[in-house]
């Protein structure tokens, strides 16, 4: 055989192995098809609509600075809002602030300390509906405190919890729960476990139809 022809050979040769591998290793290259740990995607004290362990569990991993996660809000908010009174499904959001937004771990440390005093989603919406406004100030707690303000929190604990950075324990907490998922991008849904890559209403309300009905 020439040296040619072992050339071709062995490049054959080396297509085929990879081909073979990529197929043998397939199912765990796409994370999108494996059902994800339970654990990692909702923790006891989780900010949810509905109750740990429903029928039906949408959960995103989100970046309150994201450009992404802001235009996707929208229609999360109105999956929500179409299941709220559903004992059935549950809607958790998890923090994972991006390293490149500056703004990020802040806005989620505003978003916990309205959570302290139960107004969670009420601050999410306002840090999503004026991203625009706060994402790139070089000090963005006077545009939180004014969110803080308009939805009705008590403004001394609120300053308390942001200067004593309370809830930052609980921000890394979910980031290193994200990590332990290979969440590598925002937003990242899951849907009983399975991650959803088309976010918009009609399809999300259509899956949720689906399991629901199960």
């Amino acid at each position: 055989m020439s040296n040619e022809n072992k050339i071709v050979g062995g490049i054959c040769l080396a297509f085929f192995i990879v081909i073979a591998y990529l197929f043998w290793m397939g199912p765990s290259l796409d994370q999108s098809t494996q059902i994800k740990n339970p654990d990692l995607l909702v923790k006891d004290n989780s900010h949810m609509t509905g109750k740990k362990g429903a029928k039906v569990t949408m959960v995103e991993f989100g970046d309150y600075q994201c450009p992404a996660c802001a235009t996707v809000n929208p229609d999360i908010k109105k999956i929500v809002e179409t299941y709220k009174d559903n004992p059935d499904f549950n809607f958790v959001f998890r923090n994972f602030p991006l390293s490149q937004h500056k703004n990020a771990i802040p806005a989620a440390e505003a978003a916990e300390s309205a959570g302290a005093q139960g107004k969670y989603f009420e601050m999410g919406t306002q840090l999503y509906e004026n991203q625009r406004e706060w994402s790139e100030l070089d000090d963005a707690m006077p545009m939180f405190k004014k969110y803080a303000i308009a939805i009705g929190l008590e403004m001394v604990q609120f300053d308390s919890d942001m200067t004593q950075h309370k809830f930052a324990s609980v921000i890394q907490a979910d980031a290193v729960d994200g990590n332990g998922l290979f969440v590598d991008h925002t937003p990242t849904v899951y849907l009983n476990g399975l991650e959803i890559r088309d976010l918009n209403f009609p399809v999300i309300k259509a899956k949720i139809d689906e399991l629901l009905a199960k």
